[in-house]
């Protein structure tokens, strides 16, 4: 390998915005101004996610409906969560609306701090998919709306693999000993959604815990090719620069970068399908800004915001390809036509510690 610059997603938005990819959508909301004695609080993941929506799509939201807006940076996981509620539970309400992954969304849900939606609110929901494009509450009403859509994806140095692969049984291929990387956790890497999928025909088996186990034990075979069970994602990409690492589960954003900034890797969305997770966006109970954070995410849905956000965040749009003026190359970079893995959620939330502590046993 030549090319030995770190790579960030700091990179990526300097990057985006020196080339004015994200320009406000053409004239799809006509501006209007709301009785609004505060502006909007939207707190999303700090550093580059804030940064992008801080910076372009919140002003042309404003611009659109003349809603004010002020971006807070969050933290990710169950310290987001955990904040949010005793916030709440003091009553004060300091994000009116909250970007989430699933597994915060549910534990959000749960603790019972995000408001119902009023879907009547949100008419382009109906550019969602069945499958995650909706987040419940408890008693199975909607409580969220995804937003984007990212991937966990193979890739390979081209230089190590010049026939590509297609499957994830690449990992385990004993040609690969001692070559690979993989996220540590298993909610973040979801190896245990990507083993049942290769070799159990599916999530099915994951649906007990004696299924569990029987997955586990093809998991415990990866302690023969993983060199790396890594938390920080700048280790492996320090072993794919370096070539140590030439192999592993990787995000296709941060692939993506990777690919731009001069890194030979092939991104590979395998047969068996690449993992697919939605962030969504929950409203806080209790806010006094209700309607105004339904236009937000009414807004966010709009199938040319969702192709300024894909060009901007390298997730993958939840509306439909062939409402998006994305070409092919783009949506390509993005997302994917294939089969993909939904995960088993309750692993990580309802069986969170089990799933924990044998997964932690099956690779130690």
């Amino acid at each position: 390998m030549t090319n030995k610059q770190t790579l960030n997603r700091r990179q990526f938005i300097k990057r985006s915005t020196a080339t004015g990819a994200l320009a406000a959508a053409p004239g799809l909301y006509a501006p209007f101004v709301h009785a609004q004695a505060e502006p909007l609080k939207i707190g999303s993941w700090g550093g580059f996610f804030e940064e992008v929506l801080a910076d372009k799509l919140y002003p042309e939201f404003t611009a659109a409906t003349g809603i004010e807006v002020q971006s807070i940076g969050t933290p990710n996981g169950d310290a987001q969560v955990v904040q949010l509620a005793q916030a709440i539970r003091a009553g004060n309400v300091p994000l009116d609306v909250s970007a989430l992954i699933p597994i915060p969304m549910v534990r959000a849900t749960n603790a019972g701090i995000i408001e119902e939606l009023d879907m009547s609110r949100i008419p382009n929901a109906k550019y969602l998919p069945e499958v995650q494009g909706i987040s419940e509450s408890t008693d199975g009403n909607p409580n969220g709306v995804a937003w984007f859509f990212y991937f966990n994806i193979l890739v390979t140095l081209q230089e190590d693999y010049p026939e590509t692969p297609t499957s994830w049984k690449e990992l385990w291929n004993p040609a690969n000993a001692g070559l690979a990387g993989v996220m540590a956790q298993p909610e973040i890497s979801n190896i245990i959604d990507i083993t049942a999928a290769t070799y159990f025909g599916g999530p099915d088996i994951l649906q007990t815990k004696e299924g569990v186990l029987e997955v586990l034990a093809k998991v415990a075979e990866l302690k023969d090719t993983v060199a790396l069970w890594y938390r920080d994602e700048a280790q492996f990409q320090n072993g794919l620069e370096t070539g140590e690492l030439p192999i592993g589960i990787y995000y296709n954003d941060v692939a993506t970068v990777a690919q731009a900034e001069g890194i030979e890797i092939d991104r590979i969305f395998p047969k068996e399908g690449a993992v697919k997770n939605p962030a969504y966006w929950g409203i806080s109970k209790g806010t006094a800004l209700r309607d105004q954070a339904h236009e937000f995410l009414n807004y966010t849905l709009d199938p040319s915001v969702q192709s300024l956000l894909a060009r901007n965040l390298g997730g993958g749009p939840v509306v439909p390809k062939d409402t998006t003026d994305l070409t092919d190359e783009e949506w390509d970079q993005v997302s994917t036509s294939k089969d993909t893995i939904a995960p088993a959620y309750h692993l990580y939330t309802d069986w969170g510690d089990w799933t924990a502590t044998e997964f932690s046993r099956a690779i130690s």
